[in-house]
């Protein structure tokens, strides 16, 4: 059998290289014609859910086919993201990206997925928690639950929605830092929490602001603290951790948009520049502040940056601590 010189096969590889950046850059000048689906890897009410569906009707109208949310709940929020990564990297399939994404390989051994299977689109916003307690434990600030915790014996019990979940990384921080003894009780979900806190069986909880934020102003819980650099702007008058007298727990829940791993450069280019626009208009933008959110946005440099820096920095406190998914 005749053998085809070697020139010519370099030829036909770069002829198919070229063919194959041709139809990515067709694609992604065509894209898209139908809707985009945005997968939120926990069930609907919770600040990610209420994040994921303003930020999707923005950016779907940008898009200008719409943007679909399917709530995928379960494993800690593994499950909405392994459906993610098993989607055709088409750009039609994106997921809502909570701290999960950062943390997986610290977590699970083996890890449910790694980040090498994501290719992050954009960050959209910084969910700030709020450590709050219910009205019944009469406490109104940070110190007074720490004279509370060394009051009661055993110490305080904090709820915890999945293990190495952003709520349950600032509780853990938090009880270093404090030195005392705390329980964790495990919840499935943050609204199941939620409800224990506002019901007085549970005597603390660091949620999302976006989720907690009605419950605070409508007065059926405290807000003792926030963990942002500084004060929440839908909430003021609530000191941050640092000036509550606990220094070092600065943390913000981010969520990003990202992608299946071999979604055409093109493509998730074209998302992102969607996605910037609508991130850039006051009315998505006090929306997000509405709900809870500090909006960011930003380029796929930016994002990939900001995930590979969270990876490292929570990877760090989930050893440190010990902490493994339940």
């Amino acid at each position: 059998m005749a053998l085809t010189p070697l020139p010519k096969l370099r030829s036909l590889a770069l002829g198919l290289s070229l063919l194959v950046g041709l139809a990515a850059g067709a694609a992604a000048q065509t894209f898209p014609d139908r809707p985009v689906r945005l997968i939120v890897p926990f069930g609907p009410g919770g600040g990610t859910d209420l994040m994921a569906r303003v930020f999707a009707e923005a950016a779907g109208g940008v898009l200008g086919r719409g943007m679909v949310v399917e709530n995928r709940a379960g494993g800690g929020a593994t499950v909405g993201i392994i459906a993610l990564t098993q989607a055709r990297p088409d750009g039609y399939t994106l997921a809502v990206c909570p701290p999960i994404c950062a943390t997986v390989e610290a977590l699970y051994d083996p890890p449910p997925f790694r980040g090498a299977a994501l290719a992050p689109v954009v960050s959209i916003a910084d969910l700030p928690l709020v450590l709050v307690v219910p009205r019944s434990l009469g406490v109104t600030d940070v110190q007074g639950l720490l004279r509370k915790a060394k009051e009661t014996g055993g110490g305080l019990s904090y709820a915890m929605p999945g293990a190495g979940s952003s709520n349950h990384l600032a509780a853990e921080v938090f009880r270093r830092a404090s030195g005392q003894e705390m329980t964790a009780i495990p919840y499935r979900s943050g609204a199941a929490a939620l409800t224990d806190i506002v019901a007085g069986r549970v005597a603390f909880y660091f949620d999302t602001l976006a989720s907690a934020l009605p419950q605070v102003r409508s007065g059926e819980v405290v807000a003792l603290a926030v963990t942002g650099a500084e004060r929440a702007p839908q909430l003021p008058e609530v000191p941050t951790m640092g000036e509550a007298g606990v220094p070092g727990l600065e943390y913000s829940a981010r969520l990003r948009v990202v992608a299946p791993a071999n979604t055409p450069p093109a493509l998730i280019e074209t998302l992102n520049a969607a996605f910037q626009r609508a991130l850039a208009e006051p009315a998505l933008r006090q929306r997000i502040i509405d709900v809870g959110g500090v909006p960011v946005g930003g380029g796929v440099a930016e994002a990939a940056r900001d995930l590979r820096d969270e990876t490292e920095r929570l990877g760090r406190v989930i050893r440190e601590g010990g902490i493994k998914a339940d």
